[in-house]
């Protein structure tokens, strides 16, 4: 009931009203507090509070320092999932500088949330690790069921690499690059569209290390990339898998072209399938660029089917524990609220909401 009340509670604020009335409670040791401004709900947390955002826009000016290890929560990605409560977006706005996170906000999480920018440039910083050289190397970063309009950068700039430095990302729609900045990452059930700009999309990964398992690459190329590990994923592209990736690893994955990668000694191949007819691989997908609406199980027939080192299928509804429907977080769901437009004769406002506990 201690997670399930402050989530009722920011959600009350918000359900089926305008996006103005977005809230966030920060809940720590103390009572809960409520704000309506990003920055100052960051501001006001305690090192380990939890952040409940509910569904709406929160705009929040550029340059913005996560410098303390915090939890946020949103209410979801997915918008036939958040009818009820609506996505929880943070929007950059203003200075042209991504969100800070730097090696103090270490252990910090990010679940259900949608980061986004006002920035038409599709090659704009929209979270980058550090403010300078001296603090740019936060560890066991978690970000779960988010979606990412813009570039995610791993270190303040490329320098040494230090491959201790993990940042997970579970279940996660990347709708541009990731780029490693020689750190690690550990990328499992997450989609990757190709990158708008012309750059690949996941990228500069060259001296920390990679692991990815059972993700979908939408057209989408990496490189740059020594030492990955990639495996039970699939790809629509055209090209490879990979430029320049050095003593990787590639094992049961699929891909539409004719080869697994390109100009990478050292590399190890195993049990891959390619020159694969990318229209058999989905249930629903035809243009390469993700859609909520998309269904990507494996279709009928598709050599994603079962194909993976564990038995289940490629792409993110195999493993044990496959992508959750919807991308539902897993604070409690809001599945329908029916809320009065004026109080009744006793001068109460009848309100209906039915709320499902989520298990994960």
């Amino acid at each position: 009931m201690k997670h399930i009340l402050p989530a009722l509670v920011a959600l009350g604020f918000s359900l089926q009203a305008d996006a103005q009335l977005a809230r966030i409670v920060v809940q720590g040791s103390g009572a809960p507090q409520v704000f309506d401004d990003f920055a100052a709900a960051v501001s006001a947390a305690q090192p380990n509070d939890k952040l409940y955002l509910s569904g709406g826009t929160f705009q929040y000016t550029g340059g913005l320092v996560i410098d303390k290890t915090l939890h946020l929560i949103g209410a979801g990605t997915h918008p036939d999932s958040t009818e009820v409560s609506s996505v929880t977006v943070l929007m950059r706005t203003s200075v042209l500088a991504p969100l800070r996170i730097t090696t103090a906000a270490s252990g910090s999480t990010f679940t259900g949330i949608r980061f986004s920018t006002t920035d038409l440039n599709t090659n704009a910083e929209l979270i980058r690790y550090g403010t300078s050289v001296a603090d740019d190397l936060p560890t066991d970063i978690v970000f779960q069921r988010c979606h990412f309009d813009r570039n995610i950068y791993l270190g303040f700039n490329s320098g040494t690499a230090i491959s201790s430095e993990v940042t997970t990302f579970n279940e996660c729609y990347f709708a541009s690059r990731l780029v490693g900045e020689s750190r690690a990452a550990a990328v499992t059930r997450c989609i990757f569209d190709p990158d708008g700009s012309g750059y690949y999309a996941i990228s500069g990964f060259d001296g920390g290390a990679l692991l990815m398992e059972n993700c979908v690459l939408l057209g989408s190329i990496m490189a740059n990339c020594y030492g990955a590990i990639i495996r039970n994923c699939i790809s629509t592209s055209m090209n490879y898998y990979c430029y320049d990736c050095s003593n990787s690893t590639f094992t049961n994955t699929v891909i539409a072209a004719p080869i697994v990668v390109s100009t990478s000694p050292g590399v190890t191949l195993t049990n891959n399938i390619v020159n694969a007819d990318a229209a058999t691989f989905f249930v629903s997908e035809t243009d390469d660029l993700y859609q909520y609406s998309d269904d990507l199980h494996m279709a009928p027939g598709s050599p994603g089917v079962a194909y993976g080192t564990d038995g289940t299928d490629l792409g993110i509804y195999g493993t044990a524990s496959p992508y959750k429907p919807g991308a539902v977080p897993y604070n409690p769901h809001f599945h329908s609220a029916d809320i009065a437009p004026a109080t009744n004769s006793s001068g109460e406002l009848p309100v209906n909401i039915r709320v499902a506990a989520q298990t994960h």
